[in-house]
């Protein structure tokens, strides 16, 4: 999605307000007490307002909270930016290992500074890089994994269940980048269609006159506060394995 400058300089100063309004601490949702300070990592931190005021990815939260209700052993989040959901889901799981991803080295350092201030640095392992073949090392042991995956489009390389079979026997939910390759979400589906049950999550509608904290602000503001700078309409997949495949 372009943005022209005056509309990057607006979101900016929003982000700024809602940022002192919410003292740093997500408002609702499911990682709602969160604290999520003013750095952001990816992009031009469009989506740090939508974060704070709980509205980030919406359409996936009631997953995540299927996904904390289940109990997971281990918690893989490729492509983990600032941590939002490495820490999050390290705050709602007490029991889990909680390892993040991402292949940018400001991103690794500002996870690390997050999980500190929010008391989970004991809980979360934050790496580079990750291979299909590294996966499967990590995945192995685990008898619940469930893996949050956002890696730009190279989710069709990284998850490869003839390198990773322990992919199989995981819980998956990735967003899926068609605008960098409009196979992905076809060939994703094809990948785990006898393993695994399917559903594809459209990107769908903000409310965000639900938000006290935008309440007093005009209509083009609170709309632009809940704006997360997506380059078109996103898909995401949750696939959960077959009961008789889990091990």
């Amino acid at each position: 999605m372009i943005h022209s400058e005056s509309y990057q300089s607006l979101k900016a100063k929003l982000s700024a307000y809602i940022l002192q309004k919410t003292e740093a601490v997500v408002q609702a949702g499911p990682f709602a007490g969160m604290i999520l300070p003013s750095h952001h990592t990816w992009g031009d931190g469009m989506d740090m307002s939508s974060k704070l005021l709980g509205f980030y990815e919406q359409e996936l939260h009631g997953w995540i909270e299927e996904a904390i209700a289940r109990g997971p052993d281990l918690i893989l989040n490729v492509g983990c930016a600032e941590g939002y959901y490495a820490i999050g889901m390290a705050i709602r799981t007490a029991g889990s290992r909680i390892l993040a991803f991402d292949i940018d080295e400001q991103s690794q350092t500002v996870c690390r500074q997050y999980a500190s201030v929010n008391n989970v640095s004991d809980r979360i392992h934050v790496m580079g890089k990750l291979s299909a073949e590294e996966l499967e090392d990590h995945l192995l042991g685990s008898t619940k994994p469930f893996l949050v995956v956002d890696c730009e489009g190279c989710e069709l390389d990284l998850l490869r269940p003839d390198v990773a079979p322990s992919l199989l026997f995981s819980t998956l939910l990735i967003e899926c980048h068609d605008f960098a390759n409009a196979l992905i979400t076809k060939t994703l589906v094809e990948r785990f269609s006898t393993s695994h049950r399917i559903t594809i999550i459209s990107e769908g509608a903000r409310d965000p006159n639900t938000s006290p904290i935008l309440a007093e602000l005009g209509s083009s503001y609170r709309w632009m506060a809940v704006d997360e700078g997506r380059p078109q309409c996103m898909n995401w997949i949750h696939a959960a394995p077959i009961k008789g495949l889990m091990r």
